[in-house]
Order: C-alpha cells, then sequence, then structure tokens
C-alpha cells in the first residue's frame, strides 16, 4: 500500500525518517531519483538515514512507475514514496497509471524568482502550473512540513493567490 507520496528537495532527513515515517506508519521508503540511484555515496548517506527496521529502496524515475503500481496493490508493504522534484513526481503519477492520488508537498527551498506557497515551501511558475494539472486531474495536493502541521491544500494556495 502507498501510505504516501512526498516531495521534498532533501530527501531523507530527520522530519522524513522520524516523523513521517512513524506518521504514516511505512514500513518501506522508496526513493525516486535519478541522481540519488546512480551516486553511490547519496545511496550510502540515505541509507544511514534510514531508520532501523524500515526497509529502502532507490531507484530511478523511469522505473518507479511499475514498481509504484506493485507497491499499491501490496497487503504487507507499507510505502513512503519521497521525490526531489514536483517534475518527477508528474512523471511517476503519470507512469503509476492511477497508483497515486494524493501529493504531498514539502521542502522546497526559497531561490529568487520562485512563489512562496508556504514558509518552507516555494515554487516557479512552471511548477505551480503543474501542480495545478495535478489537482485538475483529480490528484488531491497538501502542502506540509510535518505531520502535525495544518495541511494546505491546493484549493487553499489557489484561492490566496488570486487575492
Amino acid at each position: 500500500m502507498i501510505d504516501l507520496v512526498r516531495v521534498d528537495d532533501r530527501l531523507i532527513h530527520g522530519q522524513v525518517a522520524v516523523g513521517w515515517t512513524a506518521a504514516v506508519g511505512a514500513n518501506t521508503i522508496l526513493v525516486v531519483n535519478d541522481a540519488a540511484q546512480a551516486d553511490r555515496t547519496q545511496a550510502t548517506a540515505l541509507k544511514m538515514g534510514t531508520p532501523s527496521g524500515i526497509a529502502l529502496y532507490i531507484r530511478s524515475v523511469a522505473e518507479s512507475g511499475e514498481i509504484v503500481q506493485k507497491f499499491a496493490q501490496a497487503k504487507k508493504a507499507r510505502v513512503l514514496v519521497i521525490l526531489k522534484s514536483i517534475r518527477d513526481a508528474t512523471t511517476l503519477i503519470e507512469a503509476s497509471d492511477g497508483a497515486i492520488t494524493e501529493l504531498n508537498v514539502g521542502g522546497q527551498r526559497a531561490e529568487e524568482g520562485r512563489i512562496k506557497l508556504t514558509d518552507h515551501t516555494t515554487v516557479t511558475e512552471q511548477e505551480y502550473q503543474t501542480l495545478s494539472k495535478l489537482h485538475a486531474s483529480g490528484v488531491a495536493i497538501d502542502l506540509r512540513m510535518l505531520p502535525r502541521d495544518t495541511a494546505r491544500t491546493f484549493e487553499q494556495l489557489e484561492h490566496r493567490r488570486s487575492q
């Protein structure tokens, strides 16, 4: 079962390893990131940040659609999927053939020219449009850093942005 699909530019870190894993009851983390899959040093760092007893898989974006479909049907696996970018999340959602219906967007660092959606989440105009299209296609989108934070839905953001 897919318990959470999260975009976070830091991939696995304390908030994910402790907070989100426990909040959703995950026993598996799937990191979907081409660079992490190709870089042994980064993969080792991700393994070190993964709580004991949690299975970790690091896969490329291209191969993960099918993997997510299988995990969605799994009875014992409780999976937390982590991606670094909205672009990769969109590719995965499209390739997962309907297995992903919700997307949590967390930390996306502030840089000049990016739109501030929350205190810790900024996006480019193109990323905002991508989220809007995902939302229009039926994917529920919430933005929050920690499980205990109040989720801001995409509808709330669109309303605030249009004012």
